[in-house]
């Protein structure tokens, strides 16, 4: 009787923790409706090939609709490293960027036009969005005639017909998934029209809901802010006292 007994409760107890198990990988899955862009976290690494050009992009999304890139680009004439905060898509901050001049918003273009190319190629490539992906999938698309085209809103880009984008994408866990593109385009040259460019991609997507980096609270105080939507074609120093709060309640202003 004993035994019965604790066998019914190893049984009960197996089937539990599987029940648990279950509960959270469901609700941790990407929902059918989740675009490529939707990634809370996206960790983006490219490459201009020729170029000597590599940079490696950290993005955070706030559910508020802020924006945290960190930044590190390597190019034959530098590095440049730092952090760049989008307040309400109105206002631009950064800091630790090194002999910067004083309008910022240069230093967003490349990070959000290659986003935008990414979200773009992953959307093309598999249309149906990340909950298609399970296990490893190839992907391979050309298109003979249009052009890819993309305004960010910042910066502008045409990459010109024909081009082709082929990689993969793949299941890591519950709620992420990574890729590896390769985008080559038509870049004729005044010697050379038949000469083509090529970016490679590779990175991750994390879907889960989660904490912003930078809480309500955080002191602005070292950062460079820009209203740029205001106007300003220059940045000052954040004033003494300014959070990330006031911040958004100011630009949430009517």
């Amino acid at each position: 009787m004993r035994r019965q007994v604790r066998g019914l409760l190893f049984n009960l107890l197996a089937a539990v923790m599987l029940l648990g198990t279950g509960f959270q990988d469901a609700s941790a899955q990407v929902d059918k409706n989740t675009m490529w862009r939707d990634a809370v976290v996206t960790v983006l690494d490219v490459d201009f090939a020729g170029t000597g050009f590599h940079a490696r992009w950290e993005y955070d999304r706030c559910h508020c609709g802020d924006l945290l890139v960190q930044v590190e680009q390597i190019a034959p004439d530098g590095v440049l490293t730092g952090e760049l905060l989008m307040v309400d898509g109105q206002v631009l901050l950064s800091r630790k960027f090194e002999g910067q001049g004083a309008d910022i918003t240069p230093l967003m273009q490349a990070p959000v036009l290659m986003l935008q190319l990414a979200d773009a190629l992953l959307n093309r490539s598999q249309p149906k969005g990340p909950s298609a992906v399970s296990g490893k999938q190839r992907w391979d698309v050309e298109e003979k005639s249009k052009d890819f085209s993309l305004n960010t809103g910042f910066a502008t880009g045409t990459f010109a017909a024909p081009w082709r984008v082929e990689g993969s994408g793949w299941h890591t866990e519950s709620g992420r998934r990574r890729f590896e593109l390769t985008f080559e385009f038509s870049n004729p040259l005044p010697d050379n029209p038949e000469a083509t460019g090529s970016i490679t991609f590779s990175g991750s997507l994390d879907f889960r809901k989660q904490g912003f980096p930078y809480p309500e609270s955080t002191p602005l105080a070292g950062w460079k802010i820009q209203r740029f939507a205001a106007g300003e074609d220059e940045s000052s120093l954040a004033p003494e006292g300014l959070t990330l709060k006031a911040l958004r309640e100011e630009v949430g202003e009517p």
